[in-house]
């Protein structure tokens, strides 16, 4: 297992060493160290196998094996896994401190960065793992692609809060650490969050490609119907398909009358050789 270290993380840990910050740099470091191998250690339960971890800022990205791709419940569970332990830490280390067993500045800045690293994590945005959960949750119902899409957008606006923060902190004369810190973790959230919908697409793609591996293994799949006039473009209708039903598309004419069923695999089709803009009409032609 590979462990990449990204720029921004580097950076991070050279402004808190130059504003007078190593024991809380080589915290922060082993923090994330500790809550990236918790999600590991949930991956492993699921028999799934990390390949790489990427450090960040924010905490990492433990980076698991295709079989994990699209599960939403393993999803949700190994994404909460990382802030679970920051929260076990927090609380552990307030239960110590409280009864005089551990005290001093250092006690308390263990038990601030893990309340930080679990709170940060946990807002509901890509990439951080809140995202995470909450597309677990929630692509069910509303499909694995514009559930991405809204919380990569909603990571994008956090980003774009962070960078305006840093430049206002930096025209109010704060120290030079603080408002680089907010620029930096400001342009990972928009890059990461664009990263985050490229690949959720190739995921999702790769959802639908391994169902018909799954009916034949299982002999039975749960489906849905779609309904969708002539003027319905391609990816407006593979966005409402999910990696747990098999869908069947029925295209409807001028009087409310199905003029063609469509099949998962002829839509899919059909946008290979089209394009995702064409609509759902042309291929009634072909």
């Amino acid at each position: 297992m590979k462990v990449k270290v990204h720029p921004t993380f580097i950076i991070l840990l050279i402004l808190c060493m130059l504003a007078g910050q190593v024991v809380r740099a080589l915290l922060v470091f082993s923090l994330v160290i500790v809550h990236e191998a918790c999600h590991i250690l949930a991956a492993r339960g699921y028999g799934i196998r990390c390949r790489s971890i990427e450090l960040y800022p924010y905490g990492g990205t433990a980076v698991l094996d295709d079989s994990f791709e699209g599960k939403k419940k393993e999803e949700t569970i190994i994404a909460f896994a990382g802030p679970a332990v920051n929260v076990v830490l927090f609380f552990f280390i307030q239960i110590l401190r409280e009864n005089g067993i551990l005290s001093g500045a250092w006690a308390l800045e263990f038990a601030k960065t893990n309340f930080w690293l679990a709170a940060f994590n946990l807002l509901p945005v890509l990439p951080l793992d809140g995202g995470r959960i909450v597309r677990g949750l929630l692509a069910g119902s509303f499909g694995f692609v514009p559930t991405t899409r809204f919380l990569a957008a909603a990571g994008k606006c956090l980003g774009g809060a962070f960078v305006f923060a840093g430049f206002l902190m930096q025209g109010m004369g704060f120290y030079i650490y603080e408002p680089i810190l907010f620029i930096v973790l400001g342009i990972f959230f928009w890059i990461g969050s664009g990263k985050e919908l490229d690949n959720a697409r190739i995921v999702f793609l790769k959802q639908l490609c391994r169902k018909k591996e799954r009916l034949l293994a299982q002999g039975l799949m749960p489906g849905r119907s779609l309904a969708v006039s002539r003027d319905t473009a391609l990816k407006q209708i593979i966005d409402k398909f999910s990696a747990d039903h098999f869908s069947l598309v029925s295209v409807m004419g001028k009087d409310d009358k199905i003029e063609r069923m469509l099949s998962e695999t002829e839509v899919i089709q059909g946008m290979m050789d089209f394009g995702l803009n064409c609509m759902v009409g042309k291929l009634k032609e072909e």
